[in-house]
C-alpha cells in the first residue's frame, strides 16, 4: 500500500513550540506524529485490509491538518497510558467509600491525561454529599468542599509518561445545596506569600512586648489578627514557599436550573443575594461561570445521565463516561478564485467529516482508561464523541463578514447544518456496519428537536428532529447511531495554535498575542511565544499602522481603519465585540450541537458587576448550557497577552 504523501507543510516557530507537546520518542515533525497516531488509531478495525484502508483515510485528513485530534490522542497513541480521552466526569455518593474511590479516580484519570468534572448535587441527586458539620455516626460532616479539597491537593502533579501534569477539574455545585456559599466564595482566595504571614506573626510578637498603652495595643493587635485570619486561608505552601490559592487547579460552576431564575423573578431574597454573590466573585476572580442544567437536557439525547461538563465546559457526561475530541480546521476547505472571490469545497468538507466521525469512534476502543467503570460506560454504553471546529474568526475575516453581523448568524447556519447533519449520517453509518451504541434502546425514542436527527416513519418517509417535535405520528423510529452524542466545540487552544488557526469559533483574542505554552508541567516555566494573525498580510499595513497593532493587539486606531472600516469589521478582537453577541453566537452554533459548546466572553477590564449579571440572564434567556466570562486583569497572571503592550507590562 502506498500511503499518502505529506504536503511538505512548513511549521512557523509557534507551531513548532507547541508540537514539542507531542512528540515521542525519535520523533520530529507533524508528519511523524501523524503517521503514528493514524496507524494506531486504525488498529481498531477488524481486518488487516480495513485496518490499512482507515489508515490511509486518516491520513488524509491528519497531514494537511484539515482535521485536528485532542491532545491526548495526539501524545498518547501508542505511547505511554494509551489514554487518549481529554475529559471525565465522576461522581461520589454520601458514603466514605465512595468519597475515596472519588479521591483516588481523579488521581488515576489525571495520569491518563483526562480533566474531571465532578458535580455536587442537591439532596436527593445524584452526587450529593451531606452539608459541613452534618452530624453522623462518628461526628460531624466536613461537608462536600472538603472533599473537592482533596481532590485537589492529591492530584497536583502526576507524571504521565516522561512529563508531568498537573490535574484540571470542573467543580460545580447545584444552588440548592446548604454549602453553595463556602462553595462560591472558595476561589476569592488569593495566593499569599509565606513571608508575608511570617511578617504579621513577627508584628504582633514585638507589639505584645512593647510598652504601648494597653488599648492602643489590644486595637493594634486585632487588627493585625484580622490581616491574619485573612490571609492565612489555607494550611499548606506550594514548592515556591507561597500558599496556594483554593482549587487553583479547578474551574468553578454552580448549577442553576429553571426554579432558580423563577425564584429569581419573584424576587426571592436567597436568589437574589446568590445571584448578586455569584456575579460579583466572577467579575473579581473569572468564577464561578454558570452550568445552566435544564437547557442542556432540553436539547440532550442522554438528558436523564447527564450530570456535569469537563474541565472546559464543552460537553455534559455522566459519570464515568468520557468525550474524545478533534476539530475541523475550517480554512482548508476555503480559496480564492482567480477572481478573487470565496469558495467553500463543500464535498471535501462532507468527506472529511465522514472520516473524522470514524476517527473518533476507533479512538474509543484502542483507548486505555483509568477505572473499569470508564472503559465500560464509554466504549459498551454511551460512546459519545467531540467533533468540533476551529478557525472560523479566520473564515469571517476572509469572508470579511463582521462577527457582530446578521451575515454572521447565516454562515453559521450553513456550516453548522453541513457539519452536523453529514457527522450524524457518519455516525448511523457506523452504527448499521458495528452496532449502536449500548445505550440506545434506552434515548432512540427521545424527541429532542436537533434538526440534524433523522427519523423514519413505517412507509420510509424521512423526519429530521425539529419536524418530529411537531408531527403526531406514532410509528416514527429515530434512524440508530454508533455514539450517543456526535457533536461538542471544544476550545482547541493549543491545536489551533498547532494548525496556525484561530480557536474554535472564538472571535481573535488579539491580532498580535504572546501565549505560555508549558513543554513541563513539573517546572513552573513557561516559554512566550509571539502569535502574529496571519491575514494581516494581505492588508498591506504601512509601518506606522503595523506598529499600532504590534502594539495594541487591533486595528482601532489606524489609519488603515479609518478608510476601510468594511474590511475592519471583521478583524475586530474579542474586547470590541458587544456581550450580547458573543451570546448570541454561542445560541447560534448551539443549535447545531447534540452536547455543549467551550466558550468565554473576554470583557474590558471595566466590565461592572451589573453588566455581569445583564450577560448571565441573557445566556440563559437564549438557552446557553452554560457561560463564563473573563474580565481583563483578573488574574495576575494571564496565560495570554494582547500585543507587545501587555507583554512589557509582563515582563515589568
Amino acid at each position: 500500500m502506498v500511503l499518502a504523501q505529506s504536503p511538505n507543510l512548513e511549521l512557523s516557530e509557534s507551531q513548532k513550540a507547541v508540537l514539542q507537546k507531542y512528540l515521542i520518542h525519535d520523533e520530529t515533525t507533524w508528519e511523524d506524529v501523524a503517521r503514528r497516531v493514524a496507524r494506531f488509531v486504525a488498529s481498531a478495525e477488524p481486518t488487516p485490509e480495513l485496518q490499512q484502508s482507515w489508515e490511509e483515510k486518516f491520513l488524509s485528513i491528519l497531514l494537511p491538518m484539515k482535521f485536528v485530534p485532542g491532545g491526548s490522542i495526539l501524545a498518547n497513541s501508542d505511547h505511554g497510558t494509551h489514554g487518549m480521552l481529554n475529559c471525565f466526569v465522576l461522581s461520589s455518593e454520601d458514603h466514605i467509600h465512595d468519597i475515596t474511590k472519588l479521591v483516588s479516580d481523579s488521581v488515576l484519570t489525571t495520569k491518563f491525561r483526562g480533566g474531571v468534572g465532578i458535580n455536587i448535587g442537591a439532596e436527593d441527586s445524584k452526587g450529593y454529599i451531606r452539608p459541613k458539620g452534618a452530624p453522623f455516626q462518628d461526628g460531624k460532616a466536613l461537608g462536600p468542599c472538603a472533599v473537592l479539597d482533596m481532590v485537589s491537593e492529591n492530584s497536583k502533579k502526576i507524571t504521565t509518561g516522561n512529563k508531568a501534569r498537573r490535574g484540571a477539574f470542573l467543580f460545580s455545585m447545584n444552588w440548592r445545596h446548604p454549602d453553595i456559599w463556602e462553595f462560591i466564595q472558595a476561589k476569592t482566595q488569593s495566593t499569599i506569600d509565606a513571608n508575608f504571614v511570617k511578617d504579621i506573626i513577627e508584628q504582633m510578637a514585638q507589639l505584645a512586648a512593647s510598652d504601648e498603652a494597653t488599648a492602643d495595643k489590644q486595637a493594634k493587635l486585632s487588627a493585625l489578627q484580622n490581616q491574619l485570619g485573612t490571609a492565612w486561608v489555607e494550611t499548606h505552601l506550594n514548592p515556591e514557599g507561597k500558599r496556594d490559592r483554593r482549587w487553583h487547579n479547578a474551574n468553578i460552576s454552580v448549577q442553576l436550573d429553571d426554579e432558580f431564575f423563577e425564584k429569581l423573578d419573584q424576587g426571592d431574597e436567597e436568589a437574589q443575594r446568590l445571584w448578586q454573590t455569584m456575579a460579583q466573585n466572577a467579575h473579581d476572580t473569572a468564577d464561578p461561570g454558570l452550568l445552566l442544567i435544564d437547557n442542556a437536557k432540553r436539547r440532550s439525547p442522554i438528558r436523564d445521565f447527564v450530570t456535569c461538563t469537563n474541565p472546559c465546559g464543552e460537553i455534559f457526561l455522566p459519570p464515568n463516561s468520557a468525550c474524545n475530541l478533534g476539530s475541523l480546521v475550517l480554512t482548508k476547505f476555503v480559496h480564492r478564485n482567480d477572481q478573487g472571490e470565496l469558495e467553500v469545497a463543500w464535498d471535501d468538507l462532507a468527506e472529511t467529516v465522514g472520516i473524522a466521525i470514524r476517527f473518533l469512534d476507533d479512538v474509543l476502543n484502542v483507548s486505555e482508561f483509568a477505572t473499569p467503570d470508564q472503559k465500560d460506560n464509554v466504549t459498551n454504553v454511551f460512546r459519545q464523541l467531540g467533533l468540533g471546529i476551529m478557525g472560523w474568526a479566520d473564515y469571517l475575516k476572509l469572508a470579511r463578514i463582521p462577527y457582530d453581523s446578521q451575515e454572521h448568524l447565516e454562515a453559521i447556519d450553513h456550516w453548522g447544518s453541513w457539519i452536523a447533519n453529514h457527522a450524524y449520517r457518519a455516525s448511523e453509518t457506523i452504527a448499521a456496519e458495528k452496532s449502536p451504541c449500548g445505550v440506545w434502546a434506552q434515548i432512540k425514542d427521545i424527541k429532542t428537536g436537533n434538526p440534524f436527527e433523522m427519523w423514519v416513519d413505517s412507509e420510509g418517509n424521512h423526519y429530521n428532529g425539529a419536524e418530529v417535535l411537531e408531527s403526531d405520528r406514532q410509528d416514527l423510529a429515530q434512524v440508530p447511531r454508533r455514539n450517543s452524542t456526535v457533536l461538542s466545540i471544544a476550545p482547541t487552544g493549543s491545536i489551533a495554535q498547532l494548525a496556525a488557526c484561530s480557536w474554535a469559533f472564538e472571535p481573535d483574542f488579539g491580532l498580535t498575542l504572546w501565549k505560555q505554552v508549558f513543554v513541563d508541567a513539573s517546572k513552573n516555566e513557561q516559554n512566550w511565544v509571539q502569535i502574529l494573525n496571519p491575514y494581516l498580510d494581505e492588508l498591506e499595513l504601512s509601518e506606522a499602522d503595523a506598529e499600532i497593532v504590534k502594539q495594541t493587539g487591533s486595528l482601532a486606531g489606524t489609519q488603515y481603519a479609518k478608510a476601510h472600516s468594511n474590511i475592519t469589521n471583521s478583524f475586530k478582537i474579542a474586547r470590541e465585540i458587544p456581550p450580547g453577541w458573543h451570546i448570541i453566537v454561542q445560541s447560534k452554533w448551539q443549535d447545531w450541537i447534540d452536547s455543549s459548546i467551550s466558550k468565554t466572553i473576554n470583557l474590558p477590564a471595566h466590565a461592572t458587576v451589573e453588566e455581569i449579571k445583564q450577560i448571565y440572564r441573557l445566556a440563559e434567556k437564549a438557552g446557553l448550557k452554560g457561560v463564563t466570562i473573563y474580565r481583563s486583569g483578573t488574574l495576575d497572571s494571564e496565560p495570554i497577552k494582547v500585543g507587545e503592550a501587555e507583554k512589557s507590562e509582563e515582563a515589568s
